[in-house]
């Protein structure tokens, strides 16, 4: 029994991700090309973190050090923050981005106004932030990948997403270094490949997105489509392949 409710959680974990990569989604501003937390459709990535859940290892000790908000530290830092958030500074929004993750909360409001127009400082801090999570967790790395993505400006900044892109593939979610035993559903195998390649997803429907409507450099995004394109991983290099072909100038 808990193995069919499993592969039901994948199977629409997949089905989902199929249709939203296959589809172009309107954007309003920078806040909305497939993103992993967005709190006006909370059933948008609704599958996905309970997939994460039922498999995603225990997080680093440095993690889990951070006090959560249902702490007395934990409180105390989050009454300290601004009410105001385009006042917060890169740390108080490093403070909030880690606060979030350790809460998978996908549908935190404040993920659509505390992040916005990143200063090089805040960019920094988060890069150094994806560095340090563990690389198990896919759902978290797509997050701070998406935020990145939606600030991206410099020259810096496209080359923290195709080192994204061209990551060595993540095996399984118990350790990305050790390949799962092969099952025999082709659905929910699909489901997990998708799981697995979240954070070079998000990367690279950002170039997407750039290609679709602006608010970016167009040749960057080409140039991180092709570099996808050398993967390992074969979710990001057939979705690349697909971008590619796409937007190919005429």
């Amino acid at each position: 029994m808990i193995r069919a409710a499993f592969l039901t959680i994948v199977l629409a974990a997949a089905g989902f991700l199929l249709w939203r990569i296959s589809r172009p989604a309107p954007e309003s501003g920078l806040s909305g090309t497939l993103p992993p937390i967005q709190s006006r459709h909370p059933a948008r990535r609704a599958a996905i973190p309970v997939a994460l859940q039922s498999a995603q290892p225990a997080a680093a000790p440095a993690d889990k050090a951070w006090p959560g908000p249902d702490t007395d530290a934990g409180a105390a830092r989050q009454a300290a923050l601004p009410a105001n958030t385009a006042a917060y500074t890169p740390a108080q929004q490093l403070a909030l981005l880690e606060e979030i993750l350790l809460s998978r909360n996908d549908n935190d409001p404040r993920l659509d106004t505390a992040f916005n127009d990143l200063s090089p400082q805040a960019k920094r801090l988060f890069r150094r932030k994806y560095r340090q999570l563990p690389a198990e967790s896919r759902n978290e790395l797509g997050t701070v990948v998406y935020l990145l993505g939606r600030n991206i400006k410099t020259a810096e900044d496209w080359d923290f997403l195709r080192n994204v892109v061209t990551e060595p593939p993540c095996l399984s979610l118990a350790n990305c270094s050790a390949e799962a035993a092969a099952g025999s559903d082709s659905h929910v195998a699909t489901g997990m490949e998708l799981t697995l390649s979240y954070p070079a997803i998000m990367a690279l429907k950002r170039a997407e997105r750039i290609l679709q409507a602006g608010g970016g450099d167009p040749a960057q995004a080409r140039q991180l489509i092709a570099a996808a394109k050398s993967s390992r991983a074969k979710t990001v290099s057939d979705l690349a392949a697909r971008l590619e072909q796409r937007y190919s100038r005429p």
